[in-house]
């Protein structure tokens, strides 16, 4: 199965900003709301927004832009919701604090594009 590639412009954005235990859960069978969601660190809130607007800006260039965001101003846990997947991007603790992952242990874990080479310009070293 082919990742979205709306879903590989957020992973990518995200790894740009050094964003790091990153997930994504298909919920689309026990969740009413939205299909999939992507968790994902930075290592402070100043790095979290960062993230999150790297994220943002490469929707918004592929024509995508959320329904709602949340959480920028305090920066530990902000969440982009665009209907058919939802990105969280938390500080640990509040990762570790809320378990939204232990919530929804029941999703399907989707495979991570790889990471480019650094360096590489070839497209099937991806």
């Amino acid at each position: 199965m082919n990742l979205d590639k709306r879903l590989v412009s957020v992973i990518e954005a995200a790894r740009s900003k050094k964003a790091f235990r990153i997930r994504l859960l298909d919920v689309s069978g026990i969740a009413s709301f939205t299909d999939t969601f992507a968790f994902m660190c930075g290592g402070s809130d100043r790095q979290n927004r960062a993230v999150a607007d790297a994220i943002e800006e490469a929707l918004k260039f592929a024509g995508v832009r959320p329904l709602s965001t949340e959480g920028a101003q305090n920066g530990n846990w902000i969440l982009l919701d665009y209907g058919d997947f939802i990105i969280h991007v938390m500080d640990e603790e509040t990762r570790s604090f809320y378990n939204l992952e232990g919530l929804w242990s029941g999703g399907r874990e989707l495979q991570l594009p790889v990471e480019a080479v650094p360096g590489s310009t070839d497209k099937s070293e991806r």
